[in-house]
């Protein structure tokens, strides 16, 4: 599973400040969808798609210090509703909507900036609520 700062996430890093910065967050499966560097939002093909499950959005980020790297992660808990919604799931990703110089964008556009695993694989069928705790969806850089 792919915990990455996609290409595009490296630009919105250097472009927003994180200490005011909001992202939608949601659920996929990167056991299929192997998410690498280069790709963008087309590229996670597994978010369910059924059910109660919504990307949750304007999730609140920090810019933080981890054991000295800085990187960014979620200010506070994640929930997902995902009664009725099938599926499995292995990971997160996190969507910001800013103009990337890097796809040529002319205004600002929903884009893939960085994946990470959950704690564990979920098939959705069996629980109505997925958490992220706060302070634990993210990345840092080295």
């Amino acid at each position: 599973m792919a915990s990455i700062l996609t290409d595009y996430g490296e630009e919105w890093m250097i472009k927003t400040n994180l200490d005011t910065a909001s992202v939608d967050v949601g659920l996929y499966n990167d056991s299929v969808d192997s998410i690498s560097d280069p790709d963008d939002l087309a590229s996670v093909t597994t978010e369910p798609g059924n059910g109660n499950y919504t990307r949750q959005a304007d999730i609140s980020v920090s810019a933080s210090d981890f054991s000295g790297n800085w990187g960014v992660d979620n200010d506070a808990k994640v929930t997902f509703d995902v009664t009725d919604t099938d599926g499995d799931v292995d990971s997160y990703f996190f969507v910001a909507n800013f103009t990337s110089d890097d796809a040529g964008d002319g205004s600002a556009t929903d884009h893939l900036v960085l994946t990470g695993s959950l704690s564990q694989s979920y098939a959705l069928g069996n629980v109505d609520t997925l958490e992220i705790s706060a302070n634990t969806a993210g990345v840092s850089v080295n």
